[in-house]
C-alpha cells in the first residue's frame, strides 16, 4: 500500500486506475462517448441533475445534448453557484461572485466547451501575468511564461537556482505527464507505471512541504513558491503536493486566463445548451429528497412534494447534503464511514468594492496576493480564526484584465481572505432567523481592516474611491450555494482526497453520481466542470447495454 497522510490509504492499482481516468479526461472523445449513448434506451432513463453550479451544468448539458430526457433543478434565482454574478448601484457595478482566474481552452475546458457545444460562445483574456506577491521584503510580478518566472525568481535568490529550475521542471513535467497513455487493464503499463510517469508516482503521497523541501531551503523563497496554498485551501504542510504542482503547472504551460465578460457568462451559456437540447430547467426549485423502489432510484421529490421520476441522480448538491436526501440505508455502512472521515474546506470572507475613480494605468498587477510574512502556515491558521490582521489576501484588479472591465471612470475590486466557518457559527441561528445586527457588526469590521490593509499594501488613497461595497461570509455563502459550512473546495483537498485520490464521481449506489467540487477531481472551476464531465461519462458507460 502507498502511504497517505490521515485515516486511508489508496492502493497501488486505485491510484494508476484513477491515473487513468485522469489521462483519459484531458483527451476526451466525444464521438465515442456518443456512440455509445446513442445505445442507451432514452426513455428508459430520465435523469435528474440536482443543482446548477458548474458540475451539474456540464453533466446536465452533456446528457441534454445526447438525447438523455434531464431535468436540472436549481434552487437559486440563476445558475452558476460560485460562477455568478451580482449588480449593486443600479447595474453600475456588475460583481463577479468567485471567479479570478482559469488556466484557459487549452487545458481540461476545451474539451467540455467542444463536448457542451459552447466552445464559440465563450470568450477567454490571457492575462497579462499569472499574479503579483506583495510580501514584506519583495514586491514580485509572477511572468506568464515559466523561463521568465524562473529567470525572475533566481534573480532575488541566486544561491536556489538549481532549486528553483527543479521544482519549475517537476510542475511543467507533470502537466505533460498527464497526457501520456495508460490502461490500468494492461499487465505491462502497471508494472511500468512508475518509469512511464515517475513524477506522477514520486508524488502520488507528498505534501507541498515535501515537495519544496526536495528543492529549495530559503524560506521567503518558500513563501513565494507557496503563494496559490489559498486557491486549494490547505497550507504546504497539509495540501497535497501532487495537487499544487499540477494545478501550478498548468497555469504555467497554459497561462492564466479569465472569461469575458464575467463568469455568469459560461453558467448562462451552459443553462442555454440545456434547454437548447431540450432538456428542462427549473430555478428557484429545491431538491428535498431523493426516492427509491426496489433498491432503485426512483425519483426527486421536490419542496412541496411534486416527484420528478428518475432513473439515474446526478448531484451538483454538497456530497454530506445528497447524502442526507437518500432513504436511510441506501448507502453502505463502510462508504459513510468514510465520507465522516472527511471535512468541509475553507470557507472565504470576501469585499467587493465599486471605486469612483480609475486605476487601470495606476496600479500594477491583476491578482495580487498580499502576505503578511512568508509564512503560509501561520496565514492558515489566522484563516481558522478569521483575522483579518494576520490572515493572507488576494486582492483581484478587474480592470487590469481587459479594457472597459467597468464603465468609464469607475472600477472593480474584490478582497479575499480564506477564512473558516467555525468563527461564524455562533451567528447562524439569528442569521437565518433574520436577527442580523451582531453579525453585521462583526462583518463590517472585518471589512473594514482589509480595505485598510489593502490600502497600505495596493492601491494607496482606496477608501476615498470607494463608492459601493459589499461583503461576504461563510454564512453568505452557505445561504446562497447550501454548501454546507460555506465551503468553498468542497471536501478539504487532503493528501487521501485530493485529485488523484479524491472521492469518486460514482457511488455505491447505480444510478447516483456525484457532480461537484466536493468529488474528483476537486474544487475549482475547471476541475468542477471536469467533474459533471466524469459524472456524464459514468453513467453513459454504466447503462450502456452490454453485448
Amino acid at each position: 500500500m502507498s502511504r497517505v497522510a490521515g485515516d486511508q490509504s489508496i492502493s497501488r492499482r486505485d491510484f494508476m486506475k484513477t491515473a487513468a481516468a485522469l489521462a483519459a479526461g484531458m483527451t476526451a472523445r466525444w464521438d465515442v462517448l456518443e456512440a455509445l449513448a446513442a445505445g442507451i434506451p432514452k426513455g428508459d432513463l430520465p435523469v435528474v441533475v440536482i443543482g446548477a453550479g458548474l458540475g451539474g451544468l456540464s453533466a446536465a448539458a452533456l446528457l441534454a445534448r445526447n438525447g438523455f430526457p434531464v431535468t436540472l433543478v436549481e434552487q437559486h434565482e440563476k445558475p452558476g453557484g460560485y460562477a455568478t454574478t451580482f449588480d449593486r448601484a443600479g447595474g453600475k457595478f456588475t460583481f463577479d461572485v468567485s471567479l479570478h482566474l482559469v488556466s484557459g481552452a487549452k487545458n481540461w475546458l476545451g474539451p467540455i466547451f467542444e463536448g457542451t457545444g459552447i466552445r464559440d460562445k465563450i470568450q477567454m483574456v490571457q492575462l497579462p501575468e499569472l499574479c503579483r506577491i506583495v510580501a514584506p521584503h519583495h514586491d514580485f510580478l509572477w511572468p506568464n511564461h515559466p523561463d521568465a518566472a524562473i529567470d525572475a525568481l533566481i534573480e532575488l535568490f541566486p544561491t536556489e537556482a538549481l532549486g528553483i529550475r527543479g521544482f519549475f521542471a517537476q510542475m511543467l513535467g507533470l502537466a505533460d505527464e498527464i497526457m501520456v497513455p495508460f490502461s490500468p487493464d494492461s499487465i505491462l503499463d502497471r508494472v511500468f507505471f512508475p518509469l512511464t510517469h515517475k513524477r506522477m508516482w514520486a508524488l502520488r503521497n507528498k505534501t507541498l512541504a515535501e515537495v519544496l523541501d526536495a528543492h529549495v531551503r530559503d524560506p521567503q523563497l518558500r513563501g513565494l513558491l507557496s503563494a496559490y496554498w489559498g486557491y486549494y485551501g490547505l497550507p504546504p504542510s497539509r495540501l497535497s503536493g501532487f495537487l499544487y504542482t499540477v494545478a501550478t503547472g498548468s497555469f504555467l504551460r497554459f497561462g492564466a486566463h479569465y472569461i469575458k465578460r464575467r463568469s455568469q457568462d459560461l453558467s448562462d451559456a451552459l443553462l442555454e445548451a440545456v434547454e437548447t437540447a431540450g432538456g428542462k430547467v427549473l430555478l428557484e426549485t429545491e431538491a428535498v429528497g431523493i426516492e427509491m423502489r426496489g433498491g432503485k432510484i426512483a425519483g426527486v421529490r421536490l419542496e412541496g412534494g411534486t416527484l420528478l421520476p428518475a432513473g439515474a441522480v446526478i448531484s451538483n448538491a454538497g456530497v454530506p447534503s445528497t447524502v442526507k436526501m437518500l432513504p436511510s440505508g441506501a448507502l453502505p455502512g463502510d462508504y459513510l464511514r468514510k465520507l465522516e472521515g472527511y471535512r468541509p474546506s475553507l470557507s472565504t470572507f470576501c469585499v467587493w468594492l465599486g471605486l469612483n475613480g480609475e486605476i487601470r494605468d495606476r496600479v500594477k498587477g491583476y491578482e495580487v496576493f498580499v502576505l503578511r510574512d512568508y509564512d503560509p502556515e501561520r496565514a492558515f491558521r489566522a484563516s481558522l480564526v478569521c483575522d483579518p490582521a494576520a490572515g493572507s489576501l488576494a486582492v483581484t484588479l478587474y480592470d487590469n484584465c481587459y479594457p472597459g472591465y467597468s464603465r468609464p471612470g469607475t472600477s472593480t475590486v474584490s478582497i479575499l481572505m480564506s477564512c473558516a466557518y467555525e468563527p461564524w457559527r455562533r451567528f447562524e441561528a439569528d442569521y437565518f432567523a433574520g436577527r442580523k445586527d451582531a453579525y453585521r457588526k462583526e462583518k463590517e469590521r472585518i471589512a473594514r481592516v482589509l480595505v485598510e490593509e489593502t490600502e497600505r499594501r495596493v492601491i494607496p488613497g482606496l477608501t476615498s474611491m470607494i463608492e459601493v461595497m459589499e461583503a461576504s461570509t461563510p454564512l453568505t455563502n452557505l445561504r446562497y450555494t447550501r454548501n454546507p459550512e460555506g465551503a468553498v473546495y468542497g471536501y478539504e483537498q487532503t493528501l487521501s482526497n485530493s485529485f488523484m485520490t479524491r472521492l469518486d464521481n460514482r457511488t455505491p449506489l447505480k444510478g447516483l453520481y456525484f457532480a461537484s467540487a466536493w468529488t474528483f477531481p476537486g474544487g475549482g472551476y475547471e476541475p468542477c466542470l471536469e467533474s459533471g464531465a466524469r459524472a456524464y461519462r459514468a453513467l453513459v458507460t454504466d447503462w450502456t447495454p452490454r453485448a
